[in-house]
């Protein structure tokens, strides 16, 4: 493909997505909407790469790529998960030249004559045509059995501080299966917005910060993901020399706000999973929530290696706190690191390194010494986050033995889990 073609592709890409973003934050007529939520949509290089959506909690993506000659796009699928992939398969779309993936229709043309309606209505539409057709088939079958099996007769409750939309949050799964109730907070306006629409049954977003008690200043970044309560260490960012980072830590604006206490939050609800990310607050909201966290079986932190706010708590005094409450730390579900620049950082055995740790999403569990001790139910709870949360599978067949034990599940489903792919 030519630069001029190249340029004129990711232009139309670009507009594509920005047309479809529109299009998919309005309410959809029919049942889609509660089970379907859309995610997001992004361009890369000359095409719409995902529009992710929530199907019983896997994301499945739209792949809107254009075709060779350039004069029409095409609408890919794949499930991003491989629990899912049979379920897409299912359907019955001619198989995409990558495996896994399948083609939703025919070519759409370019020009508006030729579809008779706009190239972001046809994608939408083709998508949802996808999407209600997996929301038929349901779950996949091992998903069905181990629900079944467990028996959790009330959903989870999850508590998500910090909950902007960047990115799919560790309990999608849950929410995607209806297993799960959320109740988030959000101060940023931008990202507060973004999180209205949803089903209020499964999702409830509120706008407040939580922390210490008392006004606070909120920091707001040119990347959203920066917002904090503490400015930018601008020695750390200068460290890393990365422009991409320099960019995304330029203050756009402060708003005064008053922080509340987790414990003060009026109405919160028991809660067993608490996940949150709110860029040094962290060790904030722990002290302010002991009377709350006393019966959560699992807090997932983003915690910091590095320090890239000034005067912000570090992993260690996290740790040391929620160590205090009961807590033990289970895995890191994943951890950032990044390049450090240097002269030869355009070198090509140089230039994949990186070695500096910056920070990562923590599991911190109830003690499992007392695992006998806990309430049946909240083993069952226990085995469905480790299954579809962080993704402890030996975890999850401890759980269920201890249930066997119990007498409350058949060894058959111990047998079963392990054969199975749950996630």
């Amino acid at each position: 493909m030519s630069a001029a073609r190249t340029a004129t592709t990711a232009a139309a890409a670009q507009a594509l997505c920005s047309e479809l973003g529109g299009l998919a934050a309005q309410p959809q007529e029919g049942s889609l909407p509660s089970r379907v939520d859309l995610h997001r949509v992004w361009v890369f290089r000359t095409r719409v790469v995902v529009l992710d959506y929530l199907v019983h909690g896997g994301p499945v993506a739209f792949d809107v790529v254009p075709d060779e000659s350039g004069q029409a796009w095409r609408v890919v699928v794949h499930a991003r998960n491989p629990v899912d992939r049979p379920q897409v398969a299912a359907l019955g779309l001619p198989p995409a030249a990558r495996p896994h993936r399948f083609r939703v229709g025919p070519p759409i043309p370019t020009t508006d004559e030729a579809r008779g309606a706009s190239l972001a209505e046809v994608v939408l539409d083709r998508c949802h045509g996808v999407l209600d057709a997996l929301a038929a088939l349901g779950p996949a079958a091992q998903t069905r059995r181990l629900l079944d099996a467990l028996g959790v007769s009330q959903p989870l409750v999850v508590v998500d501080v910090g909950a902007n939309p960047l990115e799919l949050p560790a309990y999608t799964r849950l929410l995607g299966m209806g297993v799960c109730r959320v109740v988030g907070f959000e101060p940023q306006p931008e990202a507060f917005a973004q999180l209205q629409g949803r089903d209020p049954a499964r999702e409830q977003y509120f706008p407040h910060a939580i922390g210490s008690p008392g006004r606070h200043e909120l920091r707001i970044y040119q990347g959203s993901g920066f917002a904090s309560t503490y400015a930018v260490d601008q020695t750390s960012i200068d460290f890393i020399a990365n422009e991409r980072w320099r960019d995304g830590t330029r203050l756009r604006e402060t708003i005064d706000l008053e922080l509340t206490a987790l414990d003060d939050v009026p109405d919160l609800p028991a809660f067993d999973l608490l996940k949150i990310d709110v860029q040094g607050g962290e060790l904030a909201v722990f002290e302010s929530g002991r009377r709350s966290l006393a019966s959560a079986l699992c807090i997932i932190p983003e915690v910091s290696f590095f320090p890239l706010y000034d005067g912000a708590p570090s992993f260690a005094d996290v740790h040391q706190e929620l160590v205090a409450q009961g807590f033990a730390l289970h895995k890191f579900m994943f951890q950032k690191s990044v390049h450090l620049h240097g002269s030869q950082s355009d070198e090509e055995s140089l230039r994949g390194s990186r070695s500096q740790l910056i920070d990562g999403d923590a599991v911190y569990l109830r003690d499992l010494r007392g695992l006998a001790d806990f309430p049946s139910l909240q083993v069952a709870k226990l085995v469905l986050l480790a299954t579809y949360v962080f993704d402890s599978p030996d975890l999850a067949v401890r759980g269920l033995d201890e249930l066997v034990r119990r007498g409350e599940v058949s060894k058959k489903v111990v047998k079963q889990y392990v054969g199975q792919r749950y996630v």
